[in-house]
């Protein structure tokens, strides 16, 4: 299933990995847009319509909200494991996320002024999450935690019910949990337009975050403007950098953990310095496939985007890292500290054999929602700051004002606004 190629930075393996992008078709687009409209201009009606059309659930039967007694029946039917796991997972997550809490400042000037950062949460924000199938138990709290830790007052979820109309009882545990009981039993591109543009009894909010199919991310994209939005998400992805130390069943193991989310366009790459080692990674990934019945499950993304690279070495694998400017980057060398500062793109980065990728998916803290197809060269991932905005406060005195004011207006002049010299000028009489 796995490719293996000696690498070059013209190999045709590379090159398709570098052109990898999550598409959307131009169908999704049309539909998407004409839900958009439908749901602006008509509301609860338009949302219950496509709900029934698209999830063949009622609104009018199931209900819009999750109700006090869904979650009590969530809380007493979870595990008690599964509460301790939880618990756990979230407060290496308020650790983390609580240190991003940025800090405002204040700036005085000889004249008087003075200047003053100041920071906010948003008002309101939806996450959705997909639950109907698998329920993203670790995304939903990746994304509720840095929102609770910013302080955000409203915060509201989505999630495609099942056909009796019941969401699974380990999202709405997490939910109840972190003290969110805003749960809409809606998805999809028309639960977003709800929530973006608001309905008779849809809350409108200020930002979107959170996973979801073709349909989903086109929204996002759509409604971007409308309201804030984290990303558009792309399908997974790793790179692994390993030296001949490394444990070729860890990276077989690793390779195998993204290869198997199933759309066929996640990507699975290893960097290694030598054929005979090569070789071995794709032995182990199709010993562990077989016996742990993961062939297909895995199948699909190792054959699109399934390669282990023979490099020269560990300084060439960084350089074709950082053209990639992946989601996951593991580094199984002996000298990770010093790779690790060799690289510059890439959402998160697990040095050492035993830091490998599910940790951060799951439990140390880090959030796992990730810039994906090469947008790590200019994004970062999801933090307290997506829940937050700055802004800047401004005290300037008469004196300040007047000793400014020639650079003020000539610079508001250069640019033929009159109206802004003007301003100036009045407070200061000058013609």
């Amino acid at each position: 299933m796995v490719k293996i190629s000696r690498f070059g930075f013209e190999n045709p393996r590379y090159l398709n990995l570098l052109s990898r992008r999550s598409s959307i078709p131009e169908t999704v687009e049309i539909t998407v847009k004409d839900v958009l409209k439908n749901v602006k201009e008509k509301g609860d009606e338009a949302l219950h319509s496509y709900m029934k059309k698209f999830d063949g659930v009622d609104i009018d039967e199931i209900g819009l909200m999750v109700t006090e007694d869904e979650f009590e029946a969530a809380k007493a039917k979870v595990s008690e494991e599964f509460k301790d796991a939880v618990k756990r997972a979230c407060d290496n997550l308020f650790k983390f996320h609580r240190r991003q809490l940025p800090t405002g400042f204040t700036e005085e000037y000889e004249n008087g002024a003075v200047l003053e950062r100041k920071y906010t949460p948003l008002n309101s924000v939806a996450v959705t999450v997909p639950g109907d199938k698998a329920p993203l138990i670790s995304t939903l709290c990746m994304n509720l935690v840095p929102a609770v830790v910013a302080g955000v007052p409203n915060i509201y979820i989505l999630t495609k019910p099942r056909r009796d109309g019941t969401i699974d009882e380990r999202l709405l545990y997490v939910a109840d949990y972190l003290g969110v009981k805003n749960y809409y039993k809606i998805s999809g591109s028309q639960g977003l337009a709800a929530v973006a543009y608001g309905t008779e009894t849809v809350k409108k909010v200020d930002a979107i975050t959170g996973p979801g199919n073709n349909y989903t991310q086109m929204a996002k994209k759509l409604l971007f403007g409308e309201v804030k939005i984290d990303s558009i998400a792309g399908p997974s992805e790793i790179v692994i950098i390993a030296d001949e130390k490394a444990n070729p069943t860890f990276i077989a193991a690793d390779m195998m953990s993204q290869a198997e989310h199933g759309t066929g366009f996640e990507a699975s790459t290893t960097f290694c310095l030598s054929e005979r080692q090569a070789e071995e990674i794709r032995a182990e990934i199709n010993r562990l496939a077989e016996e742990n019945s993961l062939i297909d499950a895995t199948k699909k993304t190792f054959d699109n985007y399934g390669d282990i690279f023979v490099v020269q070495s560990i300084d060439e694998a960084v350089r074709a890292a950082n053209e990639i400017a992946p989601e996951h980057v593991e580094l199984l060398v002996e000298n990770g500290e010093d790779v690790l500062q060799k690289l510059t793109n890439a959402g998160a980065v697990f040095v050492g054999e035993y830091s490998t990728e599910p940790v951060g998916d799951y439990f140390c803290g880090t959030n796992h929602i990730l810039p994906t197809c090469g947008t790590a060269r200019f994004s970062s991932g999801m933090s307290v700051n997506e829940f937050m905005r700055g802004y800047s406060v401004i005290r300037y005195p008469e004196n300040a004002l007047k000793e400014n004011a020639d650079f003020i207006t000539l610079l508001a002049e250069a640019e033929g606004l009159r109206a802004h010299a003007l301003a100036v000028k009045v407070r200061c009489d000058r013609s």
